[in-house]
């Protein structure tokens, strides 16, 4: 088990002037589609090691909370698409979904409780990623600093910043 101190945490990067081509999106959104799986498999190795345990002797590194993925087309003509996975949202591209859009977010939620049957506490780990014309923020916001979720932090920062970059009259930032 990954050591954690309680710490609120609310992160806001500015990636404004990024250039969100599909293939620099696409990456982004198989990277967190993989982290989401990962986490899962976490999830479900710990419910099987508490599995045969009387209930006051079960200890949970990462029982499920609430986990999810989507990425959320938001279409011009309002046809909005959710994509529950890497592949469906391939699938959106491939279908012309992805061409003239009002916005795109993607959005991990890493939500688990970790302790004793007796005293779970929560572990609340959410990561949004929206973009939008000339406003694209990446946030994080945890109510536990620990090391896993800030590895996939810094990932998807790392992932954020091999975008390709432009300057425009409507956002101008200096590196």
């Amino acid at each position: 088990m990954e050591e954690s101190t309680f710490s609120l945490i609310n992160n806001e990067y500015d990636y404004s002037t990024s250039i969100p081509t599909i293939e620099y999106i696409s990456y982004l959104i198989y990277y967190c589609d993989n982290e989401y799986k990962r986490f899962i498999n976490l999830i479900d190795e710990d419910e099987q090691k508490n599995k045969e345990l009387k209930y006051e002797y079960k200890n949970y590194n990462y029982k499920k909370l609430y986990v999810a993925f989507n990425v959320y087309i938001g279409e011009k003509s309002y046809n909005n698409i959710n994509c529950k996975d890497y592949e469906s949202f391939i699938n959106a591209v491939n279908g012309g979904n992805l061409k003239n859009i009002n916005n795109l977010q993607i959005k991990l939620d890493l939500n688990y409780k970790r302790g004793n049957n007796n005293s779970l506490v929560d572990h609340e780990n959410s990561f949004t990623i929206i973009f939008k014309p000339y406003d694209i923020i990446f946030a994080r916001k945890s109510n536990y600093n620990e090391q896993l979720m800030n590895e996939i932090e810094n990932n998807i920062n790392n992932i954020l910043k091999k975008f390709p970059k432009a300057n425009s009259i409507f956002c101008t930032k200096e590196d």
